[in-house]
């Protein structure tokens, strides 16, 4: 491949923002950012291709990178322990949520996108992310049957389709669930305030993210939330969320069952999801990341 200088033209710096570091000609300093090491941890629920390929670049893009940015504590102790990268040489760089999530109160607004994506009027729970293993979708299915049977609401998943979504679709057959597990697809982002605040809770039970983006902006939007307690998910729930291991089947039907008969915790949780989303502003990080830029340019020459 050629150097990205016969394309770009003169560089100071070069940052690369998704895993792969291209050529880059000289001694220019260069940034790489990593947001998750999730096919080193999984590679079994990714493409066999797509795995051979993350293992051979981004290790090698990592070892020529002058700095690497990390979305998370937890992703840059992954590269520490699983790659041997020097501490030093990683920053955590935490991500901002878009002003765009705050509640949505306007009964026009929530029947609209109801309307939308076909989901009736009964109430729901909701899950955001593409559907594929990693999100472990198939573990809440199961924990969610006997809420099903003890409640109306519906368990709403809004995402594209990954891989191995036939496993999915067999589980929620096993489950009797086929009218009470709604896949809407992937969500307009401008109807997702509206999916959130409409949702009687929210939950995210994923093995392994990089950062966990959709914790905050249901937390900007008013919903209780219970989360996996895996890899970087405790850094943004705080105290914000009941966190459960992503394989405690019975804890995740329990904490949905009591989340659902007491308003009271609902209501304590909301406050302290806006009071922790505070702590993850874009301003912030653009701070963070100007501060970088320069620290690399300085030490460059």
């Amino acid at each position: 491949p050629l150097p990205v200088q016969w394309v770009l033209g003169r560089l100071d710096l070069f940052h690369s923002p998704d895993f792969v570091l291209p050529p880059v000609a000289g001694r220019i300093p260069t940034l790489l950012t990593v947001h998750d090491l999730s096919f080193a941890h999984y590679p079994e629920v990714y493409p066999e291709p797509l795995v051979r390929y993350l293992n051979s670049v981004v290790p090698w893009s990592v070892g020529r990178a002058t700095h690497i940015l990390a979305d998370s504590e937890a992703t840059r102790a992954d590269l520490v322990s699983l790659w041997g990268v020097p501490q030093g040489k990683v920053s955590v760089l935490y991500s901002g949520v878009h002003e765009r999530f705050q509640p949505v109160g306007e009964e026009g607004v929530l029947t609209a996108v109801r309307h939308k994506y076909r989901l009736g009027t009964q109430p729901y729970i909701f899950a955001v992310g593409t559907v594929q293993p990693r999100k472990n979708y198939q573990m809440l299915i199961r924990a969610f049957q006997p809420v099903a049977a003890q409640w109306p609401h519906n368990l709403v998943i809004a995402g594209g389709k990954g891989w191995l979504m036939d496993e999915m679709m067999d589980e929620i057959a096993r489950q009797g669930l086929e009218e009470r597990v709604r896949f809407v697809g992937f969500a307009d982002d401008d109807d997702l305030p509206a999916l959130y605040s409409g949702a009687a809770l929210f939950v995210f039970p994923s093995l392994y993210e990089g950062f966990g983006l959709p914790l905050l902006e249901a937390m900007q939007c008013g919903v209780p939330i219970i989360s996996s307690d895996a890899s970087c998910l405790p850094e943004v729930a705080g105290q914000a969320t009941v966190l459960l291991s992503p394989y405690d089947e019975a804890g995740w039907t329990a904490a949905m069952l009591n989340l659902l008969g007491d308003g009271q915790r609902r209501t304590k949780l909301v406050g302290a999801g806006f009071r922790q989303a505070r702590h993850f502003r874009w301003e912030q990080s653009a701070r963070q990341l100007m501060g970088i830029y320069e620290g690399l340019l300085a030490e460059g020459g």
